[in-house]
């Protein structure tokens, strides 16, 4: 390939540059018996088709081996031809013998790397069912001789501003977020800044996914967040969504233009699953009807838990240790108001409702109500292994959040959760989340009784080294008889610990 413009090209040139293409395969094809041959792949160029200056006889030399190579196909169907039309590659090829490869970029073509060239070339040779002909490319700028099958974006939250977008394969896009577009940001409030929450952040993630890869249900993986995105209470900040189709996967990742979108805040891989989102087992074992004596609205908002009142979905606790609880949780439909009968909405009334995860404040209520597990720090979330969310339409009611409490590394908790129905039927589970404990306390209080048991059981565990039950139970009324008083109490605290209800005999 010796660049020339047309007007300075002559026969002798146009043929040498025929030759290796046109020449190279027929030479071959003279050479053994087209008959007996099972696979032709010819390389070809993404220029045949694009064009590039002084490139005018490049490019006819590799339009020609492309038809040449359906011509054959068509001809020997006992044979599979296939004609590989590259763009640029990196790290060798023609585009680093020719010293283009800055000048390619900064027109927007990204070259495609060796290891990603040679995977694609296995991809091809293990797909019978490939077409003749296929471009293999990384981004290529807005080339006006080649056009993607235009497909409009649908109007989502997140997918504001798309500034990439190849249908089915890769999308990137913008949005910025403020109090005023983003309404939840203001009950999303610790130490004086506006925290992006991590299930919207998951929200982001899923609307960037289902564009890549059409389809529902989802399951998220290896969800990470890696730094909190901050948003001024009087300014706004710019996210950046980029989801790649891998081809059975999607993987996602949300950047910030406070880090000037250099470095990831959030990430996770999103595959679809089949018609059940999760392995199918048996219901979780239903709970008596008996609450935790704590008021979330009066002993735990505003105070523990640091949520507004579009996430605050905790109605009461069925059960409360160190290393595990059961949470009666409030959901609403897809859609619907901010928080159950409060009229909120989660964006700006321009943007598009659409939630393809659902409810955001029950999700977010699914990881701060383990807080009260570890009541004497701030627990925020740092990644999850595994979540098969509930379809949206199955996350509406309260439901029953059942934690358990995996594996602890320093101020690292690990958990699994099941959000069940009442009935004990699971519809949505969390494998492996990661809860980072900040602002710790030293314990001194003071304390609302039953969350000083799970302190207590971290305390006394710490100190023995075994497991240990606590639960604590506010004195009688006054004026209650005292020795019975103290006797149904013991009662309930032992039924708390065990779990169950109990008769305590004195004698």
């Amino acid at each position: 390939n010796a660049p020339v413009p047309l007007a300075s090209l002559d026969e002798t040139g146009f043929r040498a540059t025929l030759a290796p293409k046109i020449g190279g395969l027929e030479a071959l094809l003279a050479a053994v018996d087209p008959a007996a041959l099972k696979l032709v792949i010819t390389f070809g160029s993404i220029i045949g088709r694009a064009g590039l200056r002084g490139q005018a006889d490049y490019a006819t030399a590799n339009d020609w081996l492309t038809d040449m190579t359906k011509r054959l196909a068509e001809t020997h169907p006992q044979c599979r031809y296939v004609a590989l039309e590259w763009s640029v590659w990196s790290g060798a090829g023609m585009g680093e013998k020719l010293g283009v490869l800055e000048s390619l970029i900064r027109d927007g073509i990204s070259p495609i790397s060796l290891d990603a060239g040679i995977e694609m070339l296995r991809r091809v040779l293990a797909t019978p069912a490939a077409p003749s002909s296929l471009v293999v490319m990384s981004r290529a700028g807005n080339l006006p001789t080649i056009s993607l099958e235009p497909r409009e974006l649908p109007l989502t939250r997140f997918i504001d501003q798309p500034r990439v977008h190849y249908p089915s394969i890769e999308l990137v896009a913008d949005a910025e977020l403020s109090a005023d577009r983003d309404p939840y940001l203001t009950d999303h409030l610790l130490d004086g800044d506006l925290l992006f929450p991590a299930v919207l952040g998951m929200e982001a993630m899923a609307q960037a996914a289902v564009l890549a890869a059409p389809g529902h249900p989802v399951v998220l993986e290896n969800v990470e967040f890696l730094r909190p995105i901050v948003v001024p209470p009087d300014g706004s900040v710019t996210i950046r969504i980029a989801a790649l189709n891998r081809g059975g996967s999607v993987d996602v990742a949300i950047r910030s233009s406070d880090t000037g979108f250099q470095a990831d805040h959030f990430r996770a891989t999103l595959r679809h699953t089949g018609d059940r989102p999760f392995p199918a087992n048996r219901p979780v074992s239903a709970l008596g009807k008996s609450r935790v004596p704590l008021d979330a609205a009066t002993d735990l908002y505003g105070g523990i838990f640091f949520q507004g009142k579009r996430f605050q979905r905790v109605l009461g606790y069925r059960r409360l240790a160190a290393t595990s609880c059961a949470v009666e949780i409030s959901a609403v439909a897809a859609g619907s108001a901010g928080s159950a009968g409060s009229g909120d909405e989660w964006f700006g009334s321009y943007f598009s409702r659409t939630l393809i995860l659902g409810d955001p404040g029950a999700r977010d209520a699914f990881m701060h109500a383990i807080q009260c597990c570890v009541p004497n720090a701030t627990l925020l979330p740092a990644g999850v292994e595994r979540i098969y969310p509930a379809h949206p339409d199955e996350l509406t009611g309260p439901v029953i959040l059942h934690a358990a409490e995996r594996s602890r590394d320093g101020d690292t908790y690990t958990y699994d959760l099941e959000v069940c129905a009442e009935d004990g039927q699971i519809l949505e589970r969390w494998e492996g989340l990661r809860l980072q404990a900040v602002r710790k306390t030293d314990g001194s209080g003071p304390w609302i009784p039953p969350l000083l048991g799970p302190f207590l059981e971290r305390q006394a565990e710490e100190l023995t080294g075994s497991g240990v039950r606590v639960a604590v139970e506010p004195d009688p009324p006054s004026g209650a008889n005292g020795r019975e008083a103290r006797r149904r109490q013991t009662k309930v605290a032992v039924g708390r610990m065990l779990d169950r209800p109990v008769v305590v005999t004195y004698r």
